[in-house]
This record gives structure tokens, C-alpha cells and sequence, in this order.
């Protein structure tokens, strides 16, 4: 198994770990916890392990997970083919304007205030960190951008790549049109892009990224531990389709 591989299923892990139980409060099953979200293709079987008990005898708590959160607007009318999102680095060098990144007319920004897009580079590539949902939201334009095909590309220094390609799908009893939640597990480092098939034009939509775990290697100087795990954000997810 190529070292990409063992990444991936080390942020597996993670996620399964501290996502879960989908409804935000424990449900033993067979001496552990019921867990909802799963693999690749099986995406809700499995159990997780036992959380660990305190000192005092309770069960400490896990912070619920916050998005890093970023826009990609189309202002132009023609459709964007293979259109990368992240892969710091690789994109690092380009020119950024203000914290934000043109490419082929589509730009990509930080949707939050006090962060920009080039920063949110700079900590993917220094903090990686393991995704567990992916809640995709159109702001402009065509419904159809919510849905188009992306892959997920990661590879190690050593040349070895992994790629996924994921078909987001809207839930037919779902009322918006608007909105997706990917529940694929993956992890974002500096090498991660997310490509997709067609930015559609004219259109504006955001990528929400909640976390499962974070690495921090600046957080082991105080004593801490390096990696922050974080609970369930509370979203339900829709089906979604993995290709290969």
C-alpha cells in the first residue's frame, strides 16, 4: 500500500473516530459507539470505538466542527473546464490580489472575513487537516454547478497519487436545489486539489470544509497535543456517488 493510501485511511480513521454519531449524542452498540459515517463506498456502516473516560469519570467533550469556508465566482460566460481548487503547492507562487486567486477567469476567495484564500493555502499546507463533510452552496447562477463532478487529487513526494472522482447528488426529498452535503472522508494537505469538471458560467457558489481533525505542530511546544479533533457539525448529509 502506496504511503498516499496509508494518509488516506489514517484521516479515515480520524473521522470516523470523532464523527461518530451523526445525531450529536453517544448510542452504544456493542460496547462502542454507533457510527454514520463510514468508508468510500459504504458510506454509513461501521462502529466506532469507545471514547475515553476523564479522571472525574465523564466523557470529555469534543468541539464541534467550524468550516473553513471559500467562494468561487465565474464573472465571465463561458464555462471553466478542469478547474483545480487548493494545491497550495503548486499555487502559492501564482499572483494573488488581495488574499485572492484568478485562474482562467474564476476566482477564488475566502468567505471569511479576517482570513483570505492565500492564508487558508499557507495553513493547508503547514496544518493539514481531515475533512469529514463538504457542504457545497450555490450563491448565483445555475443549480446545475452544485452537482458537477469533482476529483479529489492528492499524491506524496515520492510520486505515488490517489485519485477519487465524487458525483455530488441532491436528495429528491430534500426541498432546496440549492445546497449539497458531500459525506466523503478525506484529507486536505499541500498537495490536495479539488478539480472540477466544469465551472459553470456566471455563476458564484461556496465550498464549506468541516474538519475532523487538525494537525498542529506549533500546538506540541505548549505541551498540547498536535492533533485537535473535532465533533459532529450537526448537517445531514445527502447521498453521494463515488466513482471508482
Amino acid at each position: 500500500m502506496s504511503n498516499v493510501r496509508n494518509y488516506i485511511q489514517n484521516a479515515k480513521n480520524f473521522a470516523s473516530q470523532q464523527y461518530a454519531d451523526w445525531t450529536g449524542e453517544p448510542q452504544p452498540q456493542n460496547g462502542g459507539y454507533a457510527n454514520y459515517i463510514g468508508g468510500q463506498r459504504n458510506m454509513t456502516a461501521g462502529v466506532g470505538m469507545r471514547k475515553p473516560i476523564g479522571a472525574d469519570g465523564t466523557q470529555p467533550t469534543t468541539a464541534q466542527s467550524q468550516p473553513y469556508i471559500i467562494t468561487i465566482s465565474n464573472a465571465s460566460a463561458s464555462v471553466v473546464s478542469n478547474f483545480d481548487v487548493l494545491g497550495a503547492y503548486t499555487y502559492l507562487g501564482s499572483t494573488f490580489t488581495n488574499g485572492s486567486l484568478t485562474l482562467s477567469g474564476v476566482t477564488i476567495s475566502s468567505a471569511i472575513s479576517n482570513v483570505n484564500y492565500q492564508q487558508f493555502l499557507y495553513q493547508s499546507m503547514n496544518q493539514p487537516f481531515s475533512v469529514g463533510l463538504t457542504y457545497i452552496e450555490l450563491v448565483s447562477g445555475s443549480s446545475s454547478q452544485i452537482t458537477q463532478t469533482f476529483t479529489l487529487n492528492t499524491q506524496d513526494a515520492n510520486g505515488n497519487q490517489l485519485l477519487r472522482t465524487i458525483v455530488p447528488t441532491i436528495d429528491p426529498y430534500q426541498q432546496q436545489s440549492t445546497i449539497v452535503a458531500v459525506k466523503q472522508l478525506y484529507s486536505i494537505d499541500g498537495f490536495t486539489k479539488i478539480t472540477f469538471t466544469q465551472i459553470l458560467a456566471s455563476v458564484v457558489f461556496r465550498m464549506h470544509f468541516y474538519p475532523s481533525t487538525n494537525i498542529n505542530l506549533a500546538s506540541g511546544l505548549q505541551g498540547s497535543s498536535v492533533t485537535q479533533q473535532y465533533g459532529n457539525p450537526n448537517i445531514v448529509g445527502v447521498p453521494t456517488y463515488i466513482q471508482g
